[in-house]
C-alpha cells in the first residue's frame, strides 16, 4: 500500500500537467447580436419584430429605387390599387372589412381619403375661369338697345363703386370690402376667389364630414351604430366622391383637348354622375343593413340633410374666401 502511493503522486505532479492554452490560441470573443437601427431591439430575422423595419438599412442604389417604385404601382398584391378596386366595385365593402378588423389588405381611411382629397384639390388647382365674373349695366354703354335699359326700381351699377349692400350700411367697411372683392373679380375673373376657396374647402370638409355623420347617427337610432362607424361610412363614400371627380375632371380635360371624341366623355360623365346615387344607396344598406324601403327612406332624408349642411359650407367657405382677398 505504502509504494502504490508515491506512484500515483507521481502521475499527478505538476511537471505532467498539461500546459495552459496559449493566449494566442485562446477563442475570440462572441460578435455582438444584430440590432434594429431604428428603435435598438435585438434582430431575431429579416424584420424587427418590435417596430417591423427591415434588417437590411442600406442606401439604395437607383436601380433598386425605381424597382421598388414600380413594384408599388404594379403589384398585384398592392393595397392601392386592391383598395381602390373594393371601393368602386363593391360599395361600403371597405368600411365592413374595417368594422370586422380585416384592414391588413387595404389602406387606412383617412390615408385613402387624403390621397383622393388632395389629388382632386390639387387637379383643380390648375382650372382657369373662362368668361366675365363681373357685368355691369349694359344701359349706359354707347348703343345699347333699349330692352338692356334697366327699371327706375333697380339700382344702376356701371362700376364696383357703386356696388353697395343694405344689410351693411350701418358697417361702411363691409361695403369697402365688398367693392374690395368686386375689383378683383373684375381684374382676374375671379379665378384668385375660385382658388382661395377650393383651397379652403378642402379645410372645410374636415368638419362638414364629422357633422354629417352625427346627422346620419341620429337616424339610424335602432340599432344604434357607434358614431365611428358613421364617421368611416362618410369617409369612404367621400374618398368614392373624390375619386369619381377625379376621373370627370380628367374626361373633361380629354374631350376639351380633342373635340372629337367630346361626345363620348360627355356620356361618360353622365353615367358617372348617376352613379352617385346608386353607389350611395347600395352601400347604406350594406354598412346598415336595412331592407330596401327603409334604405330609400332615409337616403331621401340624407339628401336634403346633405344638401343642406353643403350649402352652408359652401356659402362659409366662399365668403371666407372673398374676405382673404
Amino acid at each position: 500500500m505504502s509504494d502504490i502511493e508515491p506512484r500515483a503522486k507521481q502521475e499527478v505532479t505538476p511537471a505532467d500537467a498539461p500546459a495552459p492554452p496559449s493566449p494566442a490560441l485562446a477563442p475570440a470573443p462572441a460578435p455582438a447580436p444584430p440590432r434594429c437601427k431604428n428603435c435598438n431591439a435585438l434582430l431575431l430575422g429579416r424584420f424587427c419584430a418590435n417596430c417591423s423595419q427591415a434588417a437590411d438599412v442600406h442606401v439604395p442604389t437607383t436601380l433598386e429605387l425605381a424597382h421598388d417604385l414600380l413594384e408599388g404601382l404594379t403589384h398585384s398584391d398592392s393595397r392601392l390599387w386592391r383598395t381602390l378596386t373594393t371601393l368602386w366595385f363593391k360599395p361600403g365593402k371597405l368600411t365592413e372589412e374595417f368594422v370586422a378588423g380585416r384592414r391588413v389588405a387595404y389602406l387606412p381611411p383617412f390615408r385613402l381619403y387624403l390621397i383622393l382629397s388632395i389629388t382632386f384639390f390639387l387637379m383643380t388647382s390648375f382650372l382657369h375661369v373662362s368668361g366675365a365674373a363681373m357685368k355691369f349695366d349694359e344701359a349706359l354703354k354707347p348703343n345699347a338697345p333699349p330692352s338692356a335699359a334697366p327699371s327706375s326700381a333697380t339700382p344702376r351699377i356701371t362700376s364696383c363703386a357703386d356696388v353697395k349692400i343694405d344689410i351693411f350700411s350701418a358697417y361702411p367697411k363691409l361695403n369697402t370690402r365688398a367693392q374690395h372683392v368686386c375689383e378683383v373679380l373684375k381684374r382676374d375673373n375671379g379665378e384668385s376667389w375660385l382658388h382661395v376657396a377650393l383651397g379652403t374647402m378642402s379645410k372645410a370638409m374636415f368638419i362638414f364630414l364629422p357633422l354629417v355623420a352625427f346627422l346620419n347617427m341620429l337616424m339610424y337610432w335602432w340599432p344604434r351604430y357607434r358614431y365611428a362607424e358613421h364617421l368611416l361610412f362618410f369617409v369612404h363614400l367621400h374618398a368614392f366622391y373624390f375619386s369619381v371627380a377625379i376621373v370627370m375632371l380628367a374626361l373633361n380635360n380629354a374631350g376639351e383637348a380633342w373635340p372629337q371624341i367630346d361626345g363620348v366623355t360627355g356620356i361618360l360623365e353622365t353615367l358617372l354622375g348617376w352613379s352617385l346615387p346608386v353607389y350611395t344607396l347600395t352601400a347604406m344598406r350594406r354598412v346598415f343593413r336595412r331592407s330596401w324601403p327603409g334604405t330609400l327612406f332615409k337616403a331621401f332624408v340624407l339628401f336634403f340633410v346633405y344638401l343642406a349642411v353643403m350649402v352652408l359650407t359652401v356659402l362659409g367657405v366662399f365668403l371666407y374666401a372673398a374676405w382673404q382677398l
